[in-house]
């Protein structure tokens, strides 16, 4: 008798364990679920905002350490140095740092920001004077309002290179800080302002920076 009484017990604990959840357990277990789902979502659209603002960011400086390249470098060439001395010093003065006319090879629908120039010796013979090089940055609005700038060089080894396509408006170019005048003396410092958005329209606002050029010839 004692051996049917404990067996019936041990089935009503066991049929009480196998009834499930309870419905406060249930609740509770619902909550708890949309806690961490509310959490987990924030996080994963933070995370997509910030890999894409990333991205424009990415885009939009590849854009301007490729036009600072060139930009540097033609800078710090500019002079053209006259074939006739100075005869109260005896040195041989700039004469042409840069030209109201732009290289004749710009593409079409390009509208010239400025144009450098210097003097590039490819002779050995010493009395040949150098070989003019002249270099024009242009822009062209390409679609909506975004521009496109080139790089081009005239004359022997002529080229077209396109150095930024982003651009958000025309590049400001300034010369010790005021006007770039072509007939004025050869200015120390050019600065190109770019203003560079990206074309996938990821995130807001514009990426301003401010390409520094020094001249290197006295």
């Amino acid at each position: 008798m004692h051996e049917l009484t404990s067996a019936s017990e041990g089935s009503g604990h066991r049929a009480q364990r196998d009834a499930g959840f309870t419905l406060m357990e249930l609740v509770v277990t619902v909550a708890i679920i949309g806690g961490v789902t509310t959490v987990l979502s924030g996080v994963v659209i933070a995370f997509l905002k910030n890999t894409a603002d990333t991205q424009a960011r990415l885009t939009e400086s590849h854009d301007v350490q490729l036009a600072a390249a060139y930009w540097q470098r033609d800078v710090s060439s500019i002079g053209v140095r006259s074939t006739t001395p100075d005869p109260a010093t005896g040195n041989y003065p700039l004469a042409q740092w840069a030209s109201d006319t732009a290289c004749g090879n710009l593409p079409s629908g390009y509208s010239p920001d400025i144009t450098l120039s210097w003097g590039e010796y490819t002779s050995r013979t010493s009395s040949d004077p150098p070989a003019q090089i002249k270099i024009t940055y242009a822009t062209k609005l390409v679609s909506g309002s975004t521009y496109e700038m080139v790089r081009v060089r005239c004359g022997t080894a002529a080229s077209v290179v396109s150095v930024a396509n982003n651009l958000a408006g025309r590049p400001q170019v300034r010369c010790d800080g005021g006007n770039c005048v072509p007939s004025a003396t050869a200015p120390r410092i050019i600065t190109m302002r770019l203003q560079v958005h990206d074309a996938g329209e990821r995130h807001s606002g514009d990426y301003t920076a401010t390409l520094t050029g020094e001249r290197r010839q006295s």
